[in-house]
């Protein structure tokens, strides 16, 4: 037992640990589809909003993969970086930072879709050492830095977005610092920390307008907690807002382009359980996260397997275990640690929760809106952990290596999937087709792009499926509704196989008209209708 004690004294095991979570973030880091969210990421660097403004070039005759896979491939178009930016500034997004930065990256790293991915991993490496000062700083010890980077680098939550061409790890990055700056400046007053934390600060601002909310968090930290900074806080904030306020006026004029954006998370009834549930879900998600989940409501009590009784209780004692760390910050920690902590989960929950039943919307389940909360449960779980340790108590040791096993099983287990969330498999759908038009000799798509009778997500949809295709061997015959003769478009004996997919209800009857029998339903896929040709 002595022998376990004087290792745990020691730095080794939590940097072994911390390697192991680095390393995980290059495992299958291209295995998984390259999805809509982090096409529209590609498309956004470019600084257009759909990929059709790109290129109509091609509309009715047949081009191979590579023409359309090329257009989201920014360095064949050299496009002038001045321009580029200009472009990226008249879209409407709240995170505009992230598509800057990737407009320098993929200019020095390359434009692979896997490249967009690295970049997000850079992130992550430069999020552990602001967040070991913050904790070291927070609790005095370095063990506490150290375990509270061990843990966040397994965190499957934070594996998640680390692995994702999304602005969510910057974001997440960006807050660690910005938490950490204003530790330091309330603790040491210092002017350098009062600077850099405005300079974090509207950066945070431009990777998410919902950094507003956390600096609200910090304002609440200041007025209760360190009374005499109140003043100078009130100017920091001002000066902050001054240098976002052009991209807060430019929101607030086209506030009802975002509330349209937004308007896909409503619901015709939400329970008022519902957004909690979704809330505390998404704390547990900080450790572990490994099974096909619910995130809808009307699943909780149905569809329940074995494996998900099993993780069900494993999340009841990993809660049980954040709400005795709460309990333990509240009673034994400095005050200022405790507040801070609290200050920056509590508001969170009632806001988002507030927010909701307000829109009568489940944001609470969609879990990556809130990863800011992933860093602050951390930080509440390494008080009691560090403190414990250094106590010698081999029990908190067991708790610690728990957590860390749990994290780990669910990194690999959800690396297994080839489709990012896994509360529903409405993914795989286009896993299912790209592996079809792939295991095809030669194979030409007959489209128009059209997906549920919608363009816009028939555009992004279809490109989801050609740029996870593996195969260099497919043509894609664009077409318009109503086109006739298709068949002589099409090569004489040059496929060996012919399919219907993305089609509008127009094309597809159109397309019945000019094959007949050879057309047949594809009844056993998943999502959109597929249909596959017989080939003369």
């Amino acid at each position: 037992m002595e022998i376990i004690r004087q290792q745990l004294s020691k730095p080794w095991i939590y940097i072994f640990i911390t390697l192991i979570g680095i390393s995980l973030k290059f495992y299958r880091l291209d295995y998984k589809i390259f999805w809509y969210d982090e096409i529209a990421t590609v498309i956004q660097v470019e600084g257009s909003d759909n990929v059709l403004q790109i290129d109509d070039s091609r509309l009715n005759e047949i081009a191979p993969i590579s023409h359309y896979t090329g257009l989201l491939k920014h360095n064949d178009f050299n496009y002038p970086l001045l321009p580029q930016l200009k472009k990226q500034l008249q879209n409407m997004n709240l995170n505009p930072l992230h598509y800057l930065l990737l407009s320098f990256w993929y200019r020095l790293t390359g434009d692979e879709f896997i490249h967009y991915r690295l970049f997000s991993v850079l992130v992550f490496l430069l999020t552990l050492p602001f967040l070991f000062l913050l904790a070291k700083e927070m609790f005095g010890s370095h063990r506490a830095g150290w375990i509270a980077v061990s843990l966040s680098s397994v965190s499957p939550f934070i594996h998640y977005f680390a692995q994702e061409a999304r602005y969510y790890i910057l974001w997440a990055f960006l807050l660690v610092a910005i938490h950490y700056f204003l530790f330091m400046a309330a603790r040491y007053r210092e002017t350098k920390w009062w600077v850099w934390y405005i300079v974090f600060s509207v950066l945070s601002l431009y990777a998410s307008a919902l950094s507003g909310f956390m600096l609200f968090e910090h304002l609440l930290f200041i007025w209760f907690v360190k009374k005499e900074l109140r003043l100078k806080f009130f100017f920091v904030l001002l000066i902050t807002f001054v240098f976002y306020s052009p991209w807060f006026f430019y929101i607030f004029d086209n506030r009802n382009e975002v509330f349209a954006a937004l308007a896909w998370h409503k619901f015709e009834k939400v329970p008022l359980w519902a957004p909690l549930l979704g809330m505390i879900l998404g704390y547990i998600r900080t450790f572990s996260f490994y099974q096909n989940y619910t995130l809808f409501w009307d699943d909780v009590f149905g569809n329940i397997t074995a494996a998900m009784q099993i993780e069900t209780a494993i999340n009841l004692l990993i809660l049980a275990f954040m709400i005795v760390s709460a309990v333990f910050l509240i009673r034994t920690s400095k005050r200022e640690n405790a507040w801070f902590i609290l200050l920056l989960i509590v508001p969170a929950l009632i806001f988002f929760y507030g927010l909701d039943i307000a829109r009568n919307a489940i944001t609470t389940h969609w879990w990556r809106y809130y990863i800011f909360n992933t860093i602050p449960l951390i930080l509440l779980v390494t008080g009691i952990l560090t403190a414990k340790i250094e106590e010698r108590k081999l029990g908190f040791s067991a708790i610690y290596f728990g957590l860390i096993f749990v994290s780990v099983f669910s990194v690999l287990t959800i690396s297994k999937y080839r489709y990012w969330y896994l509360g529903g498999n409405w993914e795989q759908e286009f896993v299912d087709n790209a592996d079809q038009l792939s295991a095809a000799k030669r194979p030409l798509m007959i489209t128009d792009f059209v997906w549920n009778n919608s363009e816009i997500e028939g555009v992004m949809h279809t490109m989801e499926v050609l740029v996870n295709c593996s195969s260099d061997s497919i043509d894609v015959l664009r077409v318009t509704p109503g086109i006739q003769n298709v068949n002589g478009l099409i090569p004489g004996g040059k496929y060996t196989d012919v399919f219907v997919y993305y089609a509008s209800d127009s094309l597809t009857n159109n397309l019945k008209l000019q094959f007949g029998e050879r057309m047949v339903y594809q009844n056993d896929r998943v999502g959109a209708a597929t249909w596959k040709v017989a080939v003369d």
